[in-house]
């Protein structure tokens, strides 16, 4: 130990101050002088390697030229067999086309067994025999065989023979260059594996945290995309619902609230089919008001069969409406299926009630075809709760509406027009027939003893009788004629652009349609009811709405005057008693 530290010493003091730079020059120098002198030690070795592979590669092709040949020998042997056999042109026709490939093969076994004097002569032999299989195949018959195949196969027997042997001899110098390239690059390996191992340690580090960012990233960038997936889908909805209200504020009619409402239940579930069932008046049944059939978006199928829902009673046949809750029809989740359709059941189905104001109004009933169509109508499920809350609330306001406006014009018993909306509608009507120039006919009409009768037989045999009357007077007159209630058992009927003479035959039908009526009560049938009715026209008898009323009802006066049960015209010697 102590004979090393003097011979360091005597290192350092030789080389001086600049030990550490010149270390440095020579260690580079010498990594670099064993690099060059490695690298040309590799070239060598690769180069004879190469060499060597180049050899054997050349023999190995030599042989599959070889078994080419004798392949193609075969071949010609087997057809030409089976041409004596059976007599079959085709079979020798195929040993011409194989004689020609032949004769192909020893043109690039010749261009490959150049360099060897030993094959050339062999391959001179091989091509004597060849010439001579074709010479016999240019006049073979059935009964001809072929003599030079055998020597063929000999000759190239001993070529292949050969080449096996300078393919073993070159394979084995192959081998030995190999291992020597194997030896002088193994060294490299071990050196550079060090290297390898700790850079791949740093390189594995930095990939183990790329990854856990990358894991990391995707998932925020999966949850940023549900994130405004779901964003859209509620901008489409709220886009959905404004434009749906909107168009259900446009409504007039509860028919375009059923139409209106399946045109937006089709835009908010797409690939669905469905129908809005609506409840009527006497709670017993349940109609379909509106249906709409839809194909999912990009997905390429076909409209989606028609919704299976029709008119049903009782209500109570919907689980829905019995339940009064939402309820999905689907295997897995409820096996029960609603009464109300004609044929067999669909697998899935949903059907919601529609409620406004506390009252049930009906169902909305969505039919989907398929799972994922179930996975849409429950994504969008809280859009549909608010467009079902929104229709309800569009039909019960003009259900409520219609009412209150049949409530201000309609008499409550009769269901004609009240005396309010007579006056209303004379005087638009009298404008109108002014301005065309048309006639307009006014009755006045009374039933004939009815406070006898309603004295008689009581306020609820009346007001039957009453309900009767008002059934004749809508069956006698048109659509645009207008019968109004005036009062008690007073009546009123007007009637745009008509002659005098139909006026009067309208009149006298309704007074015969009176005079025949029969209205059950209990057990027994009333009868013998008359009606006395009195007619002014404009412009005759006058041009404002009050003179026409006024002279109709003169015009009944003379009427019941005149023994009651008839009609009478207004006329202006007409003295009021």
């Amino acid at each position: 130990m102590h004979s090393t530290f003097n011979l360091s010493r005597r290192v350092e003091r030789w080389v001086g101050p600049n030990s550490a730079v010149l270390l440095l020059v020579v260690a580079a120098t010498g990594a670099v002088l064993f690099m060059v002198l490695a690298g040309a030690f590799v070239y060598k070795n690769t180069r004879s390697l190469i060499s060597s592979a180049g050899w054997v590669q050349h023999t190995q092709e030599v042989l599959a030229s070889l078994q080419r040949v004798s392949l193609l020998i075969e071949r010609i042997e087997y057809r030409t067999s089976l041409y004596r056999a059976t007599g079959n042109t085709e079979h020798m026709g195929r040993a011409h086309a194989s004689a020609s490939q032949l004769d192909t093969a020893l043109a690039h076994l010749q261009f490959l067994v150049a360099d060897s004097e030993y094959e050339t002569a062999n391959l001179k032999n091989l091509r004597s025999c060849t010439q001579h299989i074709n010479q016999e195949l240019a006049v073979f018959t059935v009964k001809s065989e072929l003599s030079s195949t055998q020597q063929c196969q000999q000759a190239i027997g001993l070529m292949t023979d050969h080449e096996q042997g300078l393919l073993e001899e070159r394979s084995k110098g192959s081998q030995r260059s190999s291992f020597a390239s194997i030896g002088t690059e193994f060294a490299f390996v071990s050196l550079s594996l060090v290297f390898l191992v700790v850079l791949f340690g740093f390189l594995l580090r930095d990939a183990i945290l790329r990854q856990k960012a990358g894991k990391q990233t995707a998932l925020t960038n999966e949850r940023l995309a549900r994130t405004v997936n779901a964003l859209e889908d509620r901008a489409y909805e709220s886009e959905l619902l404004t434009s749906a209200r909107d168009e259900l504020q446009l409504c007039v009619t509860v028919q375009q609230v059923y139409q209106s409402a399946a045109n937006s239940f089709l835009r908010l579930l797409a690939g669905t089919s469905g129908s809005l069932c609506m409840i009527n008046n006497s709670r017993q049944l349940v109609e379909v008001v509106s249906t709409w059939s839809g194909t999912m978006a990009g997905s390429g199928q076909e409209n989606c069969e028609e919704s299976a829902i029709e008119d049903f009673h009782p209500p109570d046949s919907c689980c829905g409406l019995r339940s009064g809750q939402t309820r999905w029809r689907q295997p897995g989740v409820s096996e029960i299926h609603c009464t109300h359709f004609s044929g067999n059941a669909p697998e899935r189905y949903l059907c919601k009630p529609i409620i406004a104001h506390g009252n049930t109004l009906g169902i909305l009933y969505v039919q989907c075809p398929s799972e994922a169509a179930v996975a849409a109508v429950n994504l969008h499920m809280d859009g549909l709760r608010q467009l079902v809350q929104l229709t309800g609330m569009a039909i019960a306001t003009l259900n409520l509406r219609t009412k209150l406006e049949n409530q201000s014009i309609r008499d409550s018993l009769t269901g004609l027009f009240n005396r309010h909306f007579l006056q209303i509608s004379l005087e638009r009507e009298l404008a109108r027939a002014a301005r065309r120039k048309q006639n307009l006919a006014i009755f006045m009409l009374d039933l004939d003893h009815f406070k006898r009768f309603n004295d008689t037989f009581g306020h609820a045999a009346g007001d039957t009788v009453l309900k009767a009357v008002a059934e004749i007077f809508r069956s006698s007159i048109r659509t645009e004629d207008i019968a109004c209630r005036y009062g008690g058992e007073e009546f009123t009927i007007m009637l745009p652009d008509v002659t005098p003479a139909a006026a009067y035959e309208r009149a006298e039908i309704i007074r015969q349609a009176i005079a025949s009526l029969r209205v059950p009560l209990e057990k027994e049938v009333y009868a013998e009811f008359t009606i006395s009715i009195g007619v002014a026209l404009y412009p005759n008898d006058g041009d404002y709405a009050d003179v026409l009323l006024r002279r109709a009802d003169t015009a009944l006066y003379r009427a019941k005057r005149q023994g009651r049960n008839q009609v009478a015209q207004y006329e202006e010697s007409t003295v009021m008693s």
